[in-house]
């Protein structure tokens, strides 16, 4: 099929119009003379949809003849600015994924979705994956993510397709990516295609938002917990844009403006986002990312506790991520392609080649040089791939190339002593490809192969990781899924298990002493849909590890190989999402979604359940709009996590030569808890009720929205862990709560 894209009222030509085909992921770019092709097609009939800025969207039926040519010629109206009485509700993009990908245990989130879920102190993209099916929140002080029984480091997390090693602030209570510059997100909790690799559980894609308006606009967001402000505008006639951003925590500036005391932590971020359309088939793209995190005190300042302390009671802790980036896309239309070339290069089709590196250190010294620890890892990449379109299949070949630089230093410069020093170059390249296939109208396979090898480690390691995804339309609005997949990582977090916050996240590679660690997954659901604006998902998943790694905390400084225990396991479940897609005619949108899942490892003869492990996790989130509010409420209730009981405490002597006997050190007891078995507590249910009001103004073109948001409305008493004490009779145990009532407000400016 060929034809034109023309102005209906000059005749003129339009070229740069989007021509896609309803239902599937097939389109062109209109040529600089209007013209377009895709070849390859299937005959019956199809609907065209053509696109174009300042024109309204047209959609035409064409019907494809078998052994035939099919010309077509598109009249574009012009569209005002203004539209008054004119409605367009949009399909959302889960709807067009789920007519024309397997998107298993996939779920997409848009700017404005998440406008409404309650904040706190402001907005947070990664709080508000947490709510999504398949994703545990350990508690209310960490952002990380646990999905579907996994570990918070088997999470693959890119910023427009960069990797980016540690997205959080204060040890996880909140994420480094500034609300304003986030166009979207999309979650993939298990299956995921072949096109991605290096972790075990999901994939998560935080896209930047695409400032198509020209001129200067912008972004202030004041909370009271740091101020953000985003500015960006589109020039060269709407062939390249721009977008930067910068955010700041001003609490310890607070402190300092209102008391004597210091609060001396901070965070701050910076990103700038920016793409040049050098033809309507060829586009640059760039994306920059910098983040830190800083904490300097002086423990000796806040008591007498550490005044004989020679250190003076020093701590300082620093982390932080540097991204940068960029992508050239190119796509190209050979309508009249036949025989290998067509197999390999298609009808028509997307060239993609990424250049990234990514950065991530931490470094912790306690009591001036008392103690320091060091981490650094830096991955530079190189990556592409091919996506060609027929009829009947979508197929990418890729490939992607990674070199990491990782120390890992740990020493007392004050005594001059070395603890452990760790410098590993491993190198890992990997090819792949999927193969999207439509056999006919009811299913869609997409199968893929992915091929990794690291080296550089000491010992080569090389493997195949075929996946396979498949959906099954029982009619236009009804579909089966189902998915299986093996996966493989080799870059893990040294963050201990058993500690509820990950305040510090330091990285090794595979080598000859850390195995590379690997899992399956099997996944079967269904999806239902009730027009264009409501779904129901439910989908059953089993994941089998053949090797996890778990941080030693006895590990010997001098010894290489004793950092993790290798550890087995598997968890098992099942997610439902009911999800309402806001549109103009239904002000009323949000989502229920619940997870039971059950995940256990198992360390020789030892099983036990890790501590993010939860029975049931139900959340319930809604937003209305209403004249000029905008009002949004979560309702969550979970089980409880397990955790390790202390049943008792004993004093711990220790031999000393000088006397040839046993005693305590400095004369004073050294005492240690007794625990009971592994993880076979658990803490109490917990409960919360978030709310969120915003109004807005409108004052001369510009939008001011000053919001209120209450966490935990009705102050549940929910329980972060449990500190215990035997030294009164008989012994107690004292409770210290997650998130008490807390309010926050702020105000957002655009304009």
């Amino acid at each position: 099929m060929a034809g034109r894209v023309v102005d209906s009222s000059t005749g003129q030509a339009r070229p740069g119009a989007s021509v896609s085909i309803v239902g599937t992921t097939r389109g062109v770019i209109a040529d600089s003379l209007g013209r377009f092709a895709i070849g390859g097609l299937a005959p019956g009939q199809l609907v065209l949809q053509t696109r174009l800025l300042g024109y309204a969207t047209a959609e035409r039926r064409v019907t494809i003849t078998a052994n035939d040519s099919t010309r077509v010629e598109i009249r574009l109206a012009p569209s005002a600015v203004v539209l008054g009485a004119m409605r367009t509700e949009a399909r959302p993009v889960d709807r067009e994924l789920f007519e024309s990908k397997p998107n298993v245990g996939t779920v997409s989130m848009t700017a404005r979705a998440a406008e409404g879920v309650p904040k706190f102190g402001e907005p947070d993209v990664m709080r508000v994956v947490q709510l999504l099916p398949g994703v545990e929140a350990r508690n209310d002080f960490s952002t990380g993510l646990n999905v579907r029984g996994g570990e918070a480091d088997q999470n693959l997390i890119l910023m427009d397709g960069y990797p980016i090693y540690n997205p959080f602030h204060v040890g996880g209570l909140f994420s480094t990516f500034i609300d304003p510059m986030v166009g979207g997100i999309t979650l993939m909790t298990g299956g995921f295609p072949a096109r991605y690799g290096g972790r075990l559980s999901s994939v998560l894609e935080v896209n930047s938002a695409e400032e198509a308006r020209p001129g200067l606009h912008g972004t202030s967001e004041v909370s009271v917990l740091a101020s953000t402000l985003q500015l960006g505008g589109a020039f060269a006639g709407g062939k390249a844009s721009w977008s930067v951003g910068g955010r700041r925590t001003y609490a310890d500036k607070f402190v300092e403006l209102i008391s004597t005391n210091q609060l001396p932590y901070h965070f701050r971020d910076e990103q700038a986002h920016a793409s040049y359309a050098f033809t309507p088939a060829t586009k640059l793209s760039f994306t920059l990312y910098d983040g830190r995190d800083a904490l300097d005190a002086n423990i000796a300042a806040f008591g007498d506790s550490t005044s004989n302390n020679p250190s003076g009671g020093t701590f300082s802790f620093g982390w932080g991520n540097t991204v940068g980036g960029g992508t050239l896309t190119h796509s190209y239309s050979r309508p009249n392609g036949a025989g290998p070339a067509r197999w390999l290069l298609g009808n028509s089709g997307v060239f993609e080649q990424r250049v990234s590196v990514s950065h991530f250190s931490t470094r912790l010294d306690l009591g001036g040089g008392a103690l320091t620890l060091n981490n650094v890892v830096t991955d530079s990449r190189i990556g592409g791939s091919l996506t060609a379109h027929t009829s009947a299949h979508d197929r990418t070949y890729g490939y992607d190339v990674a070199q990491y630089r990782i120390s890992y230093l740990a020493n007392s410069p004050q005594t001059g002593t070395l603890l452990y020093d760790l410098s590993q170059r491993p190198v890992s390249a990997s090819a792949f490809i999927d193969d999207l296939w439509r056999p006919n109208a009811r299913w869609l396979i997409e199968s893929g192969l992915r091929g990794d090898a690291l080296s550089g480690g000491g010992r080569p390691w090389s493997a195949f990781s075929p996946r396979l995804s498949a959906k099954f339309f029982v009619n236009p609005d009804f579909a089966l899924t189902g998915a299986v997949g093996r996966f493989a990582q080799w870059t893990h977090s040294l963050a201990r298990e058993d500690i509820p916050v990950r305040l510090f996240d330091f990285w090794l590679a595979s080598d000859s002493g850390i195995p590379v660690s690997s899992a399956w997954h099997y996944i079967g659901g269904m999806e239902r849909w009730f027009g264009t604006a409501r779904l129901a998902r439910m989908e059953g998943f089993y994941k089998r590890y053949g090797t996890l790694l778990e941080s030693n905390p006895q590990e010997d400084p001098g010894m290489r190989g004793d950092e993790f225990f290798p550890v087995q396991g598997n968890s098992y479940g099942v997610d439902v999402l009911l999800r309402q897609f806001e549109t103009p005619s239904r002000r009323f949108s949000g989502w229920i979604s619940y997870t039971y899942a059950v995940a256990a490892r198992i360390q020789d003869s030892l099983r036990y359940f890790p501590g993010h492990d939860r029975r049931h996790d139900l959340n319930v989130v809604a937003t209305w709009r209403v004249k000029n509010y905008l009002l949004g409420a979560r309702l969550g209730y979970a089980t409880g996590t397990p955790y390790t009981d202390i049943v008792g405490e004993i004093v711990r002597r220790v031999y000393d030569p000088g006397f040839n006997a046993y005693g305590t050190r400095g004369g004073t007891p050294t005492t240690q808890f007794v625990g009971g078995p592994r993880n076979a507590a658990r803490l109490p249910n917990t409960q919360r009720l978030d709310l969120d009001v915003t109004r807005t103004y409108h004052v001369r073109g510009t939008t001011i929205a000053p919001f209120l948001s209450v966490v935990n409305a009705y102050n549940a008493k929910n329980v972060f862990l449990y500190v215990f004490d035997y030294e009164d009779a008989p012994p107690t145990r004292e409770t210290i709560s997650q998130f008490p009532l807390l309010p926050s407000a702020g105000v957002t400016i655009r304009f």
